[in-house]
């Protein structure tokens, strides 16, 4: 490879360097906005409303599991005060806390329904 070539590489090289630094200065921004108003801010409205989605769904799950706390605990102190259970209620029973545990219901109630499944059933 001749003096002249090696020159002419040097000089492709560094032009290629220069259009690409110029075109990252002066047009890649000009494109990246036109990029974001285009596809990136119509999103942001989307992800607005998945916040916000997700913040009532979180209320509505503790709101749940709050219902479910009451219910259950207010079944298994009545019962509890009975001092029995019929065969129904020990399934319906069963059936709330199975709902409550599986969303995560603290120790309270379990405590309470393990005290009602040693309940003498009702004929």
């Amino acid at each position: 490879m001749g003096a002249e070539a090696v020159f002419d590489l040097a000089v492709k090289v560094v032009g290629g360097i220069i259009v690409f630094i110029t075109f990252k200065a002066k047009v890649w921004p000009p494109v990246i906005g036109c990029l974001r108003k285009k596809f990136i801010k119509p999103h942001d409205d989307l992800n607005s409303r998945c916040d916000d989605f997700e913040k009532a769904q979180e209320s509505l799950e503790i709101g749940v599991l709050a219902l479910l706390h009451d219910r259950v605990y207010q079944a298994c102190k009545y019962h509890i005060d009975q001092d029995e259970i019929s065969i129904e209620d020990m399934k319906n029973l069963e059936h709330l806390y199975r709902a409550y545990s599986g969303m995560g219901g603290n120790g309270t109630c379990k405590e309470l329904f393990e005290r009602v499944c040693d309940l003498k059933i009702k004929n």
